[in-house]
């Protein structure tokens, strides 16, 4: 067998290993296999949409167009790349995390990105980037750190074994959630007058949302925003007063008036079934698949 060959097969088995689709390129072979044409339904969004959406059985073509980690930039990108896949009518979801607000601080999009769009959308684009991260993406072997290799091993062997979670686990999980998310954002306290910085992502994010939304009316597709359901130890972690700064200031902003909003968030179908979460953010694939099928009822596309 050639050195060629060999290192062929080497690349082949770390594309498919969790450190390539989880870490390095994470998201994008997902929403590459989600490019079908003519779709009715799909939805954007960021690491909550990833595993809330599930179109499997449901009767129609959908696609799960999330991707983990991404703002609302990268959201209007994505839909300005893939929208002619979508037939017209189609229904857009745009779904939205408890901290969406403060995501037009991202003005940029990660590496990642440049293996799924194309380059007018990418801000910044730099062609001799879009170089090295597609050598990165073709031949993932050069850049293979030792710790990846445990990596893939543990998701493997030991990750994949499925374990009960319990409601204490579920309830350190959403203290954890929460203090990474204030410390991501610099919130000390709600209570106390957001930062300039976060009254303009909040600016930068309606601006993202109104774009999505027009961009949505002007090929003929119909826009949904959604948030999606969390654990009841989540859920209690947001006051109605927090909820009023993470949503109502962004949705106040919103121009078109028209457009449908559906809030899940603590919805009693939900939020106290541990059996329907992997932690006290994400749905598991049970809670994907009744989520979905609920969503779709309530837009009468089912």
């Amino acid at each position: 067998m050639s050195r060629g060959m060999i290192k062929h097969i080497i690349n082949s088995v770390i594309r498919k290993g969790y450190w390539f689709n989880n870490v390095s390129f994470d998201g994008c072979s997902r929403l590459i296999k989600y490019k079908i044409f003519n779709t009715d339904v799909v939805n954007l969004g960021s690491t909550s949409a990833v595993y809330a959406f599930n179109y499997e059985g449901v009767g129609i073509k959908g696609g799960n167009w999330a991707m983990p980690r991404n703002p609302l930039l990268g959201d209007y990108a994505i839909l300005r790349n893939y929208s002619s896949f979508l037939k017209k009518g189609s229904i857009v979801i745009i779904p939205l995390c408890p901290f969406s607000a403060f995501s037009g601080s991202y003005d940029y999009l990660d590496d990642r990105f440049y293996t799924i769009l194309y380059p007018t959308t990418i801000p910044n684009y730099c062609y001799s980037h879009e170089l090295q991260v597609r050598s990165r993406w073709n031949n993932p072997l050069l850049t293979y750190p030792i710790f990846a290799l445990f990596l893939d091993i543990w998701h493997i062997f030991i990750r994949g074994r499925k374990k009960k979670i319990t409601e204490e686990e579920l309830q350190r999980d959403a203290e954890y959630r929460m203090k990474s998310w204030m410390h991501e954002f610099s919130i000390k306290d709600f209570s106390l007058e957001l930062s300039l910085k976060n009254k303009d992502a909040i600016e930068d994010a309606a601006e993202y949302l109104n774009n999505i939304i027009g961009y949505c009316r002007d090929n003929g597709a119909s826009p949904v925003i959604v948030i999606p359901p969390v654990y009841h130890t989540l859920n209690e972690k947001f006051s109605p007063e927090i909820k009023t700064i993470l949503f109502d200031k962004l949705l106040g902003k919103i121009d078109d008036k028209s457009v449908p909003f559906l809030n899940y968030m603590d919805s009693r179908h939900f939020t106290n079934d541990i059996s329907l979460f992997r932690d006290s953010f994400l749905l598991n694939n049970s809670g994907a698949k009744k989520f979905t099928k609920l969503i779709l009822e309530d837009l009468r596309i089912i």
